[in-house]
């Protein structure tokens, strides 16, 4: 093939502006069609190759969802089934962390009252001890 024909593919024959294309650009084009044949043709085998393989990993990755989807299933089923006594036991957990918490509340409650009285104690003897002496001394005063 002349150098001058490969760019003769790359030129329009017609005339500008049309959409329509020429008879002898069409010629043309099938010509490179027929020449590019054998190149098709010895790709052919790499294409149906690659469509297998691509065929086969679809299969591989269908079959891999569907075990996937089997294994999401029995996952599902078994913690449904578990649910109920996982529940039970986190109840009770948090039923005993707060009898805890209760019990802590309540013994520094207890503390606080036992101080409380400690504290008053002494002031209460005090302001009984100044009020029998303001009666004492009062009886004790002639009128």
């Amino acid at each position: 093939m002349r150098w001058q024909e490969i760019l003769d593919r790359f030129r329009p024959v017609a005339a500008p502006g049309g959409a329509a294309e020429s008879a002898e650009h069409v010629a043309r084009r099938s010509g490179a069609a027929l020449e590019l044949a054998p190149v098709f043709a010895a790709v052919d085998a790499d294409l149906a190759w690659a469509a297998t393989r691509v065929e086969e990993g679809r299969t591989r990755a269908a079959e891999r969802a569907e075990r996937a989807r089997a294994e999401a299933a029995a996952l599902l089923a078994h913690a449904r089934g578990e649910a109920p006594a996982r529940e039970a036991a986190a109840a009770a957990e948090v039923l005993a962390r707060a009898a805890g918490e209760d019990e802590r509340v309540m013994r520094a409650a207890r503390g606080e009252v036992d101080r409380l009285l400690a504290d008053r104690r002494p002031r209460v003897q005090d302001a009984a001890r100044q009020v029998v002496e303001g009666l004492v001394d009062r009886l004790g005063t002639p009128s």
